[in-house]
């Protein structure tokens, strides 16, 4: 059988990759419609053009075959005649699954699943930031690989995720030359054909400077907040000068960049303010703050304070600084003070939070020694906290408080930790641990549409790498499913169509699902029903989670 020589592709299916039409004495193409396709695009047969003579030149024309017709269908003179004498035209071009394409539409294998790699730089379009370079890996489809930053590469594949049809490269985005679906240059689904977004494809900087290029990339790490220290004391005294200031570095404990660091400041309620001053270094990470206390004319005691850095582009959105000063009466006889009464907790099952600090300190004159706490707990499980411990027993010292939460069931525990000391009165620590099951974390409150029953979100997160579309079933209750078609793998948009009762749409072949994940009868197309998830709710909580 005779095929296109440059792209491969065989002569009685459609031809996806040629350009402009140079169409040979022996070749015929079929154009399914001339709507789709700007006049510059539409073939031109040249003027020797010869349909209508017996004999087939077999491959040696083919070999000349060259040119973009890719909503075009091609076949030798021979099959041209032949199909035509015996369907007709019009049948021929209207068989191929409503896609105008005779015998179907050419695809691109699925994105690379087998990694391969890329050496930059022996490809002069990726030494540059900005730059792009196509790499076509043998056994998968053509994937298109750009240049963030020195250190960062993103890829796409040249698929249409409506029919596979291998889209164009544009210098603005993507086009799909069979039915039009537009992509922009992070290939978002932009206009034309309805369908979903171009894959992602993972691409990997090495520590030899290749690219690892193939699989579907992993849904991107977002910015996380860390701080190096989550609670800072000072003590100041009376008479003395006032203590030196401290810094706390704050960096990215995620992925991509972390901007808009801003500080608040609050103080404990009834107590003096205006003693602590902060300072960021600047708003993106890494940065640093720089907190300097001051007791000006504040009387012997302990006074506390709160410090906020938050950023919207932070997945856990803000981490909070506790801090306190110790003002020490230099005739006052010695006397227990804590950096802070309280301490809380959060982690998901079968694992353990990071460890907090409390700083014991002697808010008078002399030595104070003896140093010692118990601990006593709520109802519910016991001995979550005998990891913690004490660095000495004279003042001042550091209480780690570590919780081990591993073998705990998801819910709420408290314990109280009673600190002692020689000669002084004792203090109290209230302790809180949250256990939530482990899976994707949805705030209920970011989602409006979950604020009655029957209301669906999209696109929550992911679970798996995949999509999460959630719904409100009950005051007290929510489904969830997976956004992946069951038909063949498009990504689903939740589109609330009262005339129909549906919750999600699928752009690719119009299947259609109701809040419950089923299909209903008014699909176009018939497929299973959604993939439903596991969703762990606690009444009242603003919280649930997906897994």
């Amino acid at each position: 059988m005779a095929v296109c020589a440059r792209h491969g592709d065989e002569i009685y299916a459609a031809c996806r990759s040629c350009i402009e039409g140079v169409y040979q004495l022996d070749r015929v193409h079929i154009l399914p419609t001339t709507a789709r396709m700007p006049r510059a695009r539409l073939p031109q047969l040249s003027a020797n053009a010869d349909v209508s003579a017996a004999g087939d030149s077999g491959a040696s024309s083919a070999e000349q075959h060259d040119g973009d017709c890719g909503d075009c269908a091609m076949f030798d003179r021979r099959g041209f005649l032949t199909r035509a004498s015996l369907l007709g035209l019009g049948a021929m071009v209207t068989a191929a699954c409503g896609d105008g394409v005779i015998g179907g539409a050419l695809t691109q294998p699925n994105p690379p699943i087998t990694p391969f790699f890329v050496d930059p730089t022996k490809v002069t379009a990726l030494q540059q930031v900005g730059g792009r370079a196509v790499v076509s890996p043998p056994s998968s489809g053509a994937v298109i690989v750009e240049r963030l930053s020195s250190t960062s590469f993103r890829g796409f594949a040249l698929a249409c995720p409506h029919a596979g049809t291998s889209v164009d490269v544009r210098a603005d985005g993507f086009l799909c030359p069979n039915h039009g679906a537009r992509f922009s240059r992070d290939g978002i689904w932009q206009g034309g054909q309805p369908t979903s977004d171009l894959n992602q494809v993972a691409v990997v900087l090495q520590a030899n400077g290749t690219l690892l290029v193939g699989g579907v990339a992993a849904t991107p790490i977002p910015a996380a907040i860390a701080v190096s220290s989550t609670a800072i004391s000072f003590t100041a005294s009376t008479t003395g000068s006032p203590p030196a200031p401290q810094t706390i570095a704050v960096t990215n404990s995620g992925g991509g960049a972390l901007t808009g660091l801003a500080l608040t400041l609050s103080y404990a309620a009834n107590q003096a303010t205006g003693w602590l001053t902060l300072a960021l270094s600047n708003a993106a990470a890494p940065a640093s703050i720089t907190l300097a206390a001051s007791r000006g004319v504040l009387p012997a005691g302990t006074y506390t304070a709160t410090v906020r850095v938050a950023t919207g582009t932070a997945s856990n959105g803000s981490a909070t600084i506790n801090v306190s000063m110790i003002v020490q009466d230099t005739n006052a006889p010695p006397a227990l003070q804590l950096s802070t009464t309280s301490l809380a907790f959060t982690t998901t099952r079968g694992s353990s939070p990071s460890a907090q600090t409390v700083q014991l300190l002697n808010s008078g004159a002399g030595t104070l020694g003896g140093l010692a706490y118990t601990v006593a707990y709520g109802a519910g499980a016991s001995t979550w906290l005998t990891t913690s411990s004490i660095s000495g027993t004279t003042a001042p010292a550091t209480l780690t408080v570590r919780p081990e939460a591993s073998l705990l069931a998801a819910g709420t525990y408290t314990a109280t930790i009673t600190v002692t000391a020689i000669g002084t009165a004792t203090r109290t620590i209230a302790v809180t641990l949250t256990v939530v099951s482990a899976g994707l974390a949805v705030t209920i409150a970011n989602w409006p549409a979950l604020a009655s029953v029957g209301g669906a979100a999209g696109s929550v997160g992911n679970v798996a790498g995949v999509g999460v579309a959630v719904v409100r079933t009950g005051a007290n209750s929510f489904a969830a499913f997976s956004m992946r078609c069951p038909h063949q793998g498009t990504t689903i948009r939740v589109e609330n169509f009262s005339n129909t009762g549906s919750a999600f749409h699928c752009p690719n072949h119009d299947a259609l699902w109701n809040n419950a994940g089923q299909l209903i009868p008014a699909s176009r197309q018939r497929t299973s029903s959604l993939s439903a998830l596991t969703v762990t709710y606690t009444a009242g909580d603003t919280v649930f989670y997906v897994s």
